[in-house]
């Protein structure tokens, strides 16, 4: 898949992103506050389409090209994803030798 400067600059610019790379585009052309309420059914990380591998590889090659120094990598999840999908994350991080990550949790609301 091509994608523009104009893409590219954007991307470059976006916090985070779930979605397979066939809807990379879409959500790039998004606004913002859009693509923050819109639903990102995640990277594809099953054994048949593993794209969050294919990510990681090259987040890290490219990351290595410019800053000349290792990625800092973070799996975000909230209270509703299982843990198995957590240690699918990690097991691909592991199979590329990434043993070092944060894990990002979302606030838990006051109780009223």
């Amino acid at each position: 898949m091509a994608f523009t400067e104009d893409e590219k600059d954007k991307f470059a610019l976006m916090e985070g992103f779930g979605v397979p790379v066939s809807s990379l585009k879409s959500i790039i052309a998004m606004k913002n506050s859009d693509r923050i309420k819109a639903n990102q059914p995640g990277v594809p990380k099953d054994s048949l389409n593993n794209e969050l591998a294919d990510w990681v590889l090259n987040a890290r090659k490219a990351n290595i090209d410019v800053a000349q120094k290792e990625l800092a990598i973070a799996i975000k999840g909230d209270a509703k994803e299982e843990y198995p999908a957590i240690r699918r994350v990690m097991d691909i991080l592991q199979d590329q030798q990434i043993n070092s990550f944060s894990l990002v949790t979302g606030l838990r609301g006051k109780d009223k």
